[in-house]
């Protein structure tokens, strides 16, 4: 098993991987133009605000995508959040007063707007971590220090650029600066055929090929260098299938209802049956059985009916010409579903 960190872990990715950031994304807007970008196209280049996956119209919706998973802190992230810098101060400011003074935030930006001003009145909405995603032009992160701030920069991992990130953790090391996270870069619908003008390969879980190598390098590189700078790799693998899965299983605590099974991988299963007129019939079988009114839901879906395992064979009795079938689905606030048999 190969080691992905150097020195410890920078706070927010410790709470990262254990599922309970909420990832706050405050504008898909961004002033600059890298070709690596793997934002949707429902987000790059778009003013929205999204919640984990959920779409927000009011700042209420992010308090509820937060407690659904028992958020320990938020990372606020882009586009870059400091165009919008009025509702970035405004969410930091709401969600310390609502979690408390020990939610963990930090923000992501790539330094162009990093005034003094801005990272100060961050700093004082109660801003705990800040993140540049530079390679050369070191800008802002001295002042983030100056204003008490953890300070890092993270950046993709892209095959050919060891000297530069040697060069970039040295700089970062002799400012005294806190952490170097380096990512996978992952091959995205937006930035595919950029990927392929230039070359790269791409491998495995949608990713491109020696990118994960050459952060491994850097790794061992910065531990042969006795370097004081955290170097942190994040796989694609682990924010997929550690990170995300860990999350999805904070929330399906929370939102799981009694009809409903927990299943591996964060996953809720349950049955369906398929009626016509699912309200009346609801109505029925809940005086029939005598059962509790949330112990039949109403799919979302289709006309049906969710059921718990313990009906089953009473309903097939009752509704024996109605087609039965199990399906499992995300804990998302949409409920994606993706699977039934």
């Amino acid at each position: 098993m190969h080691i992905d960190f150097h020195g410890g872990l920078p706070k927010g990715c410790e709470i990262c991987l254990r599922g309970a950031k909420l990832v706050l994304f405050i504008t898909g807007i961004c002033h600059k133009n890298c070709y690596y970008c793997p934002l949707s196209e429902k987000k790059k280049g778009r003013d929205v605000i999204y919640a984990n996956e959920v779409l927000i119209e009011k700042d209420l919706e992010i308090l509820l995508e937060g407690r659904a998973i028992d958020a320990e802190g938020t990372g606020i992230t882009g586009g870059d959040p400091l165009l919008r810098l009025r509702r970035t101060l405004r969410y930091i400011k709401m969600l310390k007063e609502f979690f408390g003074s020990e939610h963990h935030i930090h923000l992501y930006t790539n330094g162009i707007y990093a005034s003094s001003e801005a990272i100060f009145n961050l700093k004082r909405a109660g801003l705990d971590e800040i993140r540049f995603h530079i390679m050369d032009k070191i800008k802002g992160l001295e002042i983030a220090k100056e204003a008490g701030l953890n300070v890092g920069v993270e950046v993709p991992a892209i095959p050919g650029e060891e000297e530069r990130l040697k060069k970039l953790a040295i700089c970062l090391e002799r400012m005294g600066m806190d952490f170097l996270n380096i990512n996978q870069l992952e091959f995205a619908p937006m930035n595919f055929l950029q990927f392929k003008e230039r070359g790269f390969e791409l491998e495995g879980n949608n990713v491109v090929k020696g990118s994960e190598e050459l952060a491994l390098k850097i790794i061992k590189w910065a531990e042969e260098e006795g370097l004081e700078l955290k170097v942190h790799y994040c796989s694609s693998l682990k924010k997929d299938q550690l990170q995300y899965k860990m999350r999805m299983m904070r929330r399906r605590k929370n939102i799981i209802r009694p009809y409903e099974e927990a299943l591996e991988d964060g996953l809720i299963g349950k049955f369906l049956v398929e009626v016509e007129e699912p309200y009346s019939i609801r109505r029925k079988l809940i005086k029939t059985l005598k059962l509790k009114p949330n112990m039949i839901g109403v799919s979302m879906y289709e006309k049906g009916l969710e059921i718990p395992r313990s009906i089953l064979s009473e309903i097939n009795k009752i509704l024996p010409k109605a087609k039965v079938k199990y399906v499992k689905e995300l804990p998302t606030a949409i409920r994606e579903r993706i699977e039934e048999s």
